[in-house]
């Protein structure tokens, strides 16, 4: 195993010996939770529920302003969803790690207050987990859906069959594979390898997921038994639109190239760094397009941070030039060029 563990990964220390040790986790953060988001997050996991001996339930609040969610919790689950109150508010790197810290069982699943589980998630996870006691974490294929609940996206199919991932380091440094509700690790897996890095505010997750293909088998459920729900308050969806996320992934690259082979380090890294320079100039186009230049120039940055190399180079002039000529006329310029265009396009 590298030595992965620095100054930047909270140490997560081993539970006691415990013969009465839960299998699963459910570790849900929560911060100033909508409670229809919650209540489904809840019961999703609530109808999957093999009993306290089995999994442990446990909403972890970061310091919400109003207070913990206890009364919704009670009146979903009595006293079979414990609450735990933060006295301060960690951030995210920061709570993640506290639902660590405080989850009991075998594996962690930390769950956020908007997402869901859907039936047969533990069922088939536990299955995979049982067969391969060597994987150190497991998830499922998942879709994305839109703040109603609605699916807009699955997540790529990374084999047919339930199994071990084989080259999946490669596939999960330099693509968008994962998201956090499909996930779930073994707590021996953090105690190894650390906790989220608190460096990092926005790719923490996808730098975590690295960390642990570099070190352990991961094991897939080709099913879709989760969803990530994509809204306007997403911390995501909010640093799209500051760059935040792209420049966060910059830094998490510099990290995370070190995990790879040496045969194959540069390779991997100029990949990861022109998918997501890519994703930035995708995001730049799409504010672009609802005449957002503040959030359109962000990415622009970002993608310049990334990758400013060959055809993304061009790209991203070529966007550039759209916005400073956007400044200069006015929206109204830019359309009335946009109309011309199209009526002397060829039919």
């Amino acid at each position: 195993m590298a030595p992965f563990l620095t100054e930047k990964m909270q140490v997560i220390r081993p539970l006691l010996p415990d013969a009465t040790r839960p299998f699963w986790s459910v570790m849900i953060p929560t911060y100033k939770p909508r409670a229809d988001y919650l209540e489904e997050t809840l019961r999703s996991v609530l109808q999957q529920d093999p009993g306290p001996g089995q999994m442990q339930i446990e909403v972890v609040d970061d310091g919400s302003p109003n207070g913990a969610p206890v009364e919704l919790v009670r009146r979903l689950a009595d006293d079979r969803v414990s609450v735990h109150r933060e006295p301060a508010n960690n951030g995210l790197a920061g709570i993640w790690n506290r639902c660590i810290e405080r989850a009991r069982g075998e594996w962690v699943h930390i769950l956020h207050q908007d997402d869901i589980v859907l039936p047969g998630f533990y069922d088939h996870l536990y299955r995979g987990i049982s067969c391969n006691p060597q994987a150190g974490m497991a998830f499922c294929r998942f879709a994305i859906s839109d703040a109603n609940g609605h699916w807009k996206e699955l997540a790529p199919l990374e084999r047919s069959t339930p199994g071990v991932l084989d080259g999946w380091l490669e596939r999960v440094a330099t693509d968008c594979r994962v998201q956090c509700p499909a996930v779930v690790v073994r707590r021996a897996t953090y105690e190894q390898l650390g906790g989220f890095r608190a460096d990092l505010v926005s790719v923490l997750d996808i730098e975590m997921w690295v960390r642990i293909a570099a070190n352990f088998p991961v094991f897939y459920e080709p099913q879709i038994l989760a969803f990530f729900r994509r809204h306007g308050t997403n911390q995501s969806v909010m640093d799209e639109r500051t760059g935040a996320n792209m420049q966060d992934m910059a830094r998490a690259i510099e990290v995370w190239k070190d995990y790879f082979p040496a045969h194959c380090r540069e390779q991997l890294e100029q990949q990861g760094r022109r998918y997501w320079s890519g994703i930035a100039l995708m995001l730049a186009q799409i504010f672009f397009s609802n005449e957002d230049v503040v959030a359109c120039t962000s990415q622009l940055r970002a993608a310049k941070t990334l990758w400013n190399h060959g055809r993304h180079r061009s790209r991203r002039l070529r966007l550039e030039a759209k916005v400073l000529l956007h400044r200069v006329l006015g929206e109204r310029a830019i359309s009335a060029m946009r109309e011309v265009r199209r009526r002397i396009r060829p039919a």
